[in-house]
């Protein structure tokens, strides 16, 4: 899977021109709900424009006067700044919250869309945080389920807590081996699948096979031995499906199913799995313009690998997110480390979920890097020979990596080449059908609106073509 560390868009395509805040940050009407008062605003269809005017009408009724707008919804939201006691004592009276209940607790956690608590590693934490992914919801929404804090809280319990024995006494029958080895293969085979075209189809067969193992987990009587892999099964499969989530934007699911996979891995005391894990939510924290917070998981998630192939992975995402957050001595660091350790890679020492690792996937995000950084030449001669050498097979890190290459010359001011260079993204984006990499190219034509050179005006004209059909 490739590192991105770029804001998600809205998945409508190119034809919704999104609403800029200030700073050139895509303001509340991106899809992803990154905040409660975010998830609210949506599950109403209120605009910001909207929700500001509920604001002021209300003061009016209570006698007030009041100036919120727009850029105050998106500076709250946004996490800039906390709304005043009066500011919440009106939003209080429009979400029908009563005074006292904000009263006894701090902002935002009185809104009626709290974040989750992650659950603690220990036996019944962990059984707690797997049964979470087999509990069907509408998911109408993406909003994250876990704050920042409690994001670098899973990472640093998981650096300092050994898994403890599984219990041997559980109700049930006793897991057949056969049927265990069966499951073994079949979610291989599953998870070779779901990084291929077909993915879409393959989705529900992930999440038929991580229900049945967790039945199997709950409800039958196993060994030690053929606990952990039950264990390792189900963190297999849970990363899987949350990676089928976060291609289709849907994040909430995404972190339910990489946490379930981190506590399946802890469980199985397979601790390249779990490091793998926090680092898929650290990419998604990275991803969604949290690089800080991804900072801090990779940090936590390095301390216990095994594999030299997961710690570069690991350096590679952490030299993302320092490059995001303009640390050049740090991300240099980062990057110098993740091909050291990719040295050493080899396929005994090499994990499943790390097998697609390669030397393509450094060059194109040191590209990414140099782009963040400020160097757009050296980006493109990175992200190119990254794209040269990369795995035909996968689709979706072609279409990242083609944006990327796209982005690194529309910075070097070459117009043409940024046209075709995000056309070819297009194209490839659109033949992946994943959200995220339509969102990641659209969000860049998006930008390119009021830009009057012709390469450039042909490829809006491209784009919309495109989606219309």
């Amino acid at each position: 899977m490739p590192a991105a560390v770029t804001p998600s868009q809205d998945a409508a395509g190119y034809g919704k021109v999104l609403q800029q805040a200030p700073g050139g940050t895509s303001g509340g009407d991106m899809k992803l709900d990154r905040h409660p008062l975010t998830h609210i605003r949506r599950h109403h269809n209120w605009s910001m424009d909207d929700l500001a005017r509920l604001l002021r009408d209300q003061a009016r009724r209570l006698g007030l006067r009041s100036g919120i707008d727009r850029n105050r919804i998106w500076l709250w939201e946004s996490e800039r700044a906390v709304p005043g006691q009066e500011s919440q004592t009106l939003l209080a009276a429009v979400l029908d919250v009563p005074l006292a209940y904000i009263g006894r607790h701090p902002w935002p956690t009185w809104l009626p869309a709290a974040f989750e608590q992650p659950a603690a590693f220990s036996p019944s934490g962990s059984r707690a945080a797997i049964r979470e992914v087999q509990i069907t919801r509408m998911d109408r929404r993406s909003f994250l389920v876990f704050s920042s804090s409690a994001l670098v809280d899973v990472a640093a319990d998981w650096a300092r807590i050994e898994p403890r024995h599984l219990s041997q006494a559980l109700d049930g029958r006793r897991v057949d081996p056969d049927l265990l080895s069966w499951l073994e293969q079949r979610s291989g085979e599953l998870r070779a699948h779901a990084n291929g075209p077909h993915h879409h189809q393959i989705s529900g067969l992930v999440d038929a096979h991580l229900a049945t193992t967790i039945d199997l987990l709950d409800h039958s009587r196993y060994t030690t031995a053929a606990g952990r892999r039950l264990h390792t099964v189900a963190a297999g499969l849970a990363h899987c499906a949350g990676w089928l989530r976060f291609d289709a934007d849907r994040h909430a699911g995404a972190q339910r199913h990489w946490q379930a996979a981190v506590h399946a891995a802890h469980q199985a005391d397979d601790r390249d799995l779990a490091a793998v894990a926090l680092s898929d939510l650290a990419y998604q924290a990275a991803w969604l313009a949290r690089p800080a917070d991804a900072v801090r998981i990779l940090e936590h998630a390095r301390s216990r690998t095994r594999a030299p192939a997961v710690r570069s992975l690991l350096d590679l995402r952490r030299a993302r997110a320092c490059a995001v957050l303009r640390d050049r001595h740090a991300a240099g660091l980062a990057l110098a480390s993740s091909e050291a350790e990719l040295d050493r890679m080899t396929p005994q020492s090499t994990p499943p979920a790390v097998s697609w690792m390669s030397q393509s996937d450094i060059d194109a995000d040191a590209g990414r890097c140099w782009l963040d950084l400020g160097d757009p030449a050296r980006a493109d001669a990175a992200i190119s020979t990254g794209l040269r050498d990369l795995d035909p097979s996968r689709s979706r890190t072609k279409a990242v990596f083609l944006t990327y290459r796209a982005e690194s010359s529309l910075r070097d001011r070459d117009a043409a080449a940024a046209a075709d260079g995000a056309r070819a993204a297009f194209d490839a984006a659109l033949d992946t059908g994943a959200a995220r990499c339509i969102d990641l190219v659209s969000a860049l034509i998006r930008r390119l609106d009021g830009r009057t050179e012709r390469p450039l005006a042909e490829l809006r004209d491209y784009a919309r073509e495109r989606l219309a059909g």
